[in-house]
């Protein structure tokens, strides 16, 4: 008698995950459907609403599951560096994740081709929103240390930074086309430098006190965004 094989929720689940980003990079959100995404997987379509709302919820996660990917590469260096934590290197570091990732790529650049609607779905803005609070309460911390200068108040700073890094990421790179992801990202990284650090190296000893409070606030980050990659909303936390 054959045994019957029992697959968990979630292992179906990322199962549905992998092949409707596989289907999202290679055909666009516009033509790929629950029924495609279903015969990818080797599933039924009514097994794929039985994890997920609608196509547009799938799609969300997919985006969402990319992006604890790249918290995860945040953590792991700034457990390994502390300097990763300041603006600067944040940005570089980020910036040649998203290039290495490319449904990250297509969220960063805004690629209506790839995400369709989900270029710009307010799906996203309960993230977004804690995306904010930590990118405050992370900008408190270095410049009540000195790591980040004082001249500009902190919203102005966010403003300057959001500024340019979407720059980087929508410029069309066949305006340069031998211009490569880590030069793109030095470049960067010595644009937010000037823009919102003091100038000489960082206070090593700053750095080292303030890394596991700063690490601990990117885990918290990132709990927040797995809960919303499994289904469920995030609660926004006040800064620790």
């Amino acid at each position: 008698m054959a045994v019957a094989v029992v697959v968990k929720p979630e292992e179906r689940a990322g199962r549905i995950l992998d092949a409707a980003a596989e289907l999202l990079l290679r055909w666009g959100y516009k033509r790929v459907s629950i029924e495609e995404i279903a015969r990818h997987a080797g599933i039924g379509k009514g097994t794929v609403y039985l994890h997920f709302s609608t196509r547009a919820a799938l799609f969300m996660r997919v985006l969402m599951r990319e992006s604890v990917g790249l918290v995860d590469q945040l953590i792991a260096a700034m457990h390994a560096n502390p300097a990763a934590m300041l603006p600067a290197e944040q940005a570089r570091l980020t910036y040649l994740a998203v290039m290495a990732r490319p449904l990250l790529r297509a969220m960063f650049g805004r690629d209506v081709e790839v995400l369709g609607e989900l270029a710009g779905d307010a799906a996203g803005q309960p993230l977004r929103a804690l995306k904010i609070d930590l990118a405050d309460a992370l900008f408190e911390l270095l410049r009540e240390r000195g790591l980040m200068r004082t001249d500009l108040d902190a919203q102005t700073q966010r403003y300057v930074l959001n500024a340019i890094q979407t720059g980087f990421y929508l410029y069309p790179p066949v305006a340069m086309p031998s211009l490569s992801p880590e030069v793109a990202a030095t470049a960067l990284a010595h644009t937010i430098r000037h823009a919102v650090q003091p100038p000489g190296p960082p206070d090593s000893g700053a750095l080292a006190a303030l890394a596991p409070r700063v690490i601990a606030m990117y885990e918290r980050y990132r709990h927040s965004m797995a809960i919303a990659a499994s289904g469920a909303t995030p609660a926004r936390r006040e800064p620790a």
